[in-house]
Parts: C-alpha cells; sequence; structure tokens
C-alpha cells in the first residue's frame, strides 16, 4: 500500500554522496508508488521542508565543545543538548504530523554526531508519533578521528544515541564491514543495501555541455583526469596527483594517443569542503607539475542557467573525462567508483577497506593505487613508488589501445548493471519499507 514517506538529512540538493544516494532512494519509492516529502536542514534547491536547527552549522558550537575543545562545564553542555532536543522535538512532531506521514527515513542524523540535538530531537519525534523508521547509515562516528568526545557526557550519548536501539527501527548500512561492526558495538542487527546508480542514463557529450571544456579552460586534444569526489583530505588527491605526474614524465613522452595531444589536466569539478587541504593539494600539483583545474563554481545537482553562466551537473564532468582518478584513503561505499563504470571510464583505484570486503570480489577492471599509505610531513598520502609507476604504465595502455579500453568499460558496464542497479535499489526498497511498516 502506498505510503507517505519523509526522508531526513543534514543537508539536500548538494553532491555530497549521501544527498545525491538520497536522490535515488526518493527516486526508487516514487517509483514503488509512495509519496516522498525531504526534511533537511538547507537546501538550495527549495525542493525540501527545511528545518534549519537540523542543518550541518545548525550545532556548530555544541560539536566544538563535543569533539574540539569544551568551552564549558559538561553539565552546562548536556543541558544545552536537552534543550535544542526539545525544541526541534516539537518542530519535527508538527512537520511530520502535518505532512501525515506513516514512515520515516533516517539518514546518517543517527550515524554521525554532526548534530547531536537534532538526532536526540528527531529520536523523541517518532516516539512520539509512533513512527517505524528506517535508519540509513552511510558512514559511523567511531570510523572518523574527529568525533573523540571530550567529556563523558558526550560519551555516554555516542554510547546511546548512535545509532538508538529504537524497537520500531530498521538499520541499514551501506557495506559489510559495517554491518558487522554495529552488532560488534551496539548489538543491532542490519541489513546491507550497497550504492546504487542509473546504468540506464548515457552520459555524452552533447548540446548542452559541448561547451564544458571551453568553459574550463580545456581544448578536446587534451588529456583529462577526472577527480569527482569533493576535496577532503580522506579523498587521497594527492596519490592522483602522482600518478598523473608519473603518467606525463614516465608515459606520455613515448606515448601517442589518437585524437590527443599532451597537455594533461586534472580535473576537480565537485566542492571544495577543507581549503587548507586544497592549498596543500595546489602546492603538490605545482611541485610536481601537475596542472589541477579546480571548478566547482562552475557545477551543481543539475544542469541550469544563470545569467548566461551554465552551472553543469556533476555528471557532464565524466562525458568530457578520459579517465578518471578514485584514489580514495576512506568510504563508506564508492559512489564514483559506480559513476565511472556508468559513464563506461576507465579507472585507477585506491583499494580501500570497504572496495576490498565488498566490489573487488566482484571481477571489476581497474588500474590499481595499491592498498597501503603512508602520510608525509604535510600530512599528504602517498603510496609505494613501484606502485605509482606500474599504475602510471598501465594507465597509458589503456589510453592508448581503444580495444582494451572497450573491453574494460564494456566488462564494468555489465557487472555494475547487474550488483548495483536502480531496479536492484527498488527491489531491496519494496522489502524493507514492509519490514519497517509490520
Amino acid at each position: 500500500m502506498p505510503m507517505r514517506i519523509a526522508i531526513c538529512h543534514f543537508r539536500h540538493g548538494m553532491l555530497d554522496g549521501v544527498s545525491l544516494e538520497m536522490g535515488k532512494w526518493r527516486r526508487a519509492l516514487e517509483q514503488l508508488g509512495h509519496r516522498v516529502t525531504v526534511v533537511a536542514g538547507e537546501d538550495p534547491t527549495g525542493e525540501a521542508t527545511v528545518i534549519p536547527e537540523l542543518s550541518i552549522a545548525g550545532a556548530e558550537g555544541i560539536r566544538r565543545d563535543a569533539f574540539a575543545a569544551l568551552s564549558r562545564t559538561p553539565q552546562e553542555l548536556a543541558e544545552e543538548i536537552e534543550r535544542e532536543a526539545g525544541h526541534i522535538a516539537e518542530v519535527l512532531v508538527d512537520t511530520l504530523r502535518r505532512e501525515g506521514i506513516d514512515l520515516v527515513i533516517v539518514e546518517n542524523l543517527w550515524s554521525l554526531p554532526i548534530n547531536i540535538p537534532a538526532a536526540l530531537g528527531l529520536l523523541r519525534a517518532v516516539e512520539s508519533l509512533k513512527l517505524p523508521v528506517i535508519a540509513h547509515h552511510h558512514d559511523f562516528w567511531w570510523e572518523r578521528d574527529i568525533y573523540a568526545p571530550t567529556c563523558r557526557e558526550v560519551e555516554v550519548l555516542l554510547g546511546e544515541f548512535f545509532p538508538p536501539s529504537y524497537p520500531q527501527a530498521v538499520h541499514v548500512v551501506i557495506n559489510s564491514l559495517a554491518r558487522d561492526e554495529l552488532m560488534r558495538r551496539r548489538g543491532l542487527g542490519a541489513e546491507v543495501v550497497p550504492n546504487v546508480f542509473d546504468f540506464e542514463d548515457r552520459w555524452e557529450v552533447d548540446d548542452f555541455n559541448a561547451s564544458l571544456r571551453e568553459d574550463s579552460g580545456l581544448v578536446p586534444e587534451d588529456i583529462v583526469f577526472l577527480q569527482a569526489t569533493r576535496v577532503v583530505p580522506r579523498k587521497g588527491i594527492e596519490i592522483a596527483i602522482e600518478l598523473v605526474h608519473r603518467f606525463q614524465e614516465e608515459v606520455l613522452p613515448s606515448l601517442r594517443i589518437p585524437g590527443k595531444g599532451r597537455r594533461v589536466v586534472l580535473f576537480l569539478p565537485n566542492l571544495v569542503e577543507d581549503h587548507d587541504y586544497k592549498e596543500r593539494l595546489v602546492r603538490r600539483a605545482e611541485t610536481l607539475g601537475v596542472e589541477a583545474v579546480f571548478a566547482p563554481e562552475r557545477f551543481g545537482p543539475e544542469r541550469r542557467v544563470e545569467g548566461r553562466k551554465k552551472i553543469y551537473s556533476l555528471w557532464d564532468a565524466y562525458a568530457v573525462a578520459d579517465f578518471v582518478t578514485y584514489p580514495s584513503l576512506y568510504e563508506g561505499f564508492g559512489n564514483q567508483f559506480l559513476e565511472a563504470i556508468a559513464a563506461k571510464l576507465p579507472l585507477a583505484v585506491f583499494e580501500y577497506a570497504v572496495f576490498e570486503a565488498d566490489i573487488k570480489p566482484l571481477g571489476f577492471k581497474y588500474v590499481s593505487l595499491g592498498n597501503d599509505f603512508r602520510h608525509d610531513e604535510d600530512g599528504l598520502a602517498h603510496v609505494a613508488e613501484e606502485v605509482i609507476s606500474r599504475a602510471a604504465r598501465e594507465v597509458g595502455a589503456i589510453l592508448w589501445d581503444a580495444t582494451l579500453r572497450t573491453e574494460v568499460v564494456e566488462h564494468n558496464f555489465a557487472l555494475g548493471r547487474e550488483h548495483f542497479s536502480l531496479e536492484r535499489l527498488e527491489r531491496d526498497l519494496a522489502r524493507l519499507v514492509a519490514e519497517a511498516a509490520g
């Protein structure tokens, strides 16, 4: 029976992985006949019901005291959390009741303590209304060093409410390692529903994105390596810079790629969320002679035109790329991996733990950047020289040999459609909604 479903998150309509995955869940749920409302702390698209107290910025002071340095007593911190949680619960009860919500999907609010009052307030709201919940956990606080509590009060909150053992909740994680750790730490069972992608879309150069290279200072003959992740340290972008450097210095001089010249660009279209990290990347790229083009101002969740300026979707960047770099040191799953194989692009991958556990065994073909790294004095990651040199040679072979390239991308596309399609998500969600609704 169709239901009225609310999806709750810190934000909506952004280019972070959780926001993008929310869109896929919403689409799949609507395909199943449900009516979906998004409730978020911020939303540049204007599509969501916005409650600012749910936003990341909405609890900045509390978050700083909880995980950086206390500026007050633990008791004062706990009292403010309680006050804010009570207020948020009231607002949410009114919103959920007004919308006639039958089921709530919680996106990471109960996984990461980015906004502790919002998490507690949401729990109280669903308890008050006796609503069933699907708690969708993309990553957990214990996977991030930044969430080390400053006091016993915060430690207790993390242990009891992130995530909570709400009897009417079905817990969902995106990888098997998270499932096992959630059971070990909290005694909570969880379903594994991997991230998915629409493999029926075709990302090609069209009338809208044909101008993207020119708008970005690129020409058709450039060899474009696409780093489509957000710019944050765990994405390991410095490894992509090293790969491009080795390709330029060790491989390209003796290589002639049909239709391509000698200019190589590392293209970064996504959000810059850590500006100190970006500056370190810029310095590293300059030192190694790598041209890195950061262009987040030209990209958004959807295509649009602002005055005379085109704003491209992130997917447009794939349509003009030659190769994808995916050197993430840690991921909850692997959205950019799926995007690359859906776009039929070859890619280089650092084999982070979840990749090794849940994706690598399926038999995808990619250039390996290894599974081990070290940090230098600037806090940037490095893989072994022999690994990066081998990877650069393999990249060159794929770019040079059109037959090999086609074999690799078609193999990956078929595997991706089999294991990570929207059709699979629809089947999983139909089962989960039925289970949560009882």
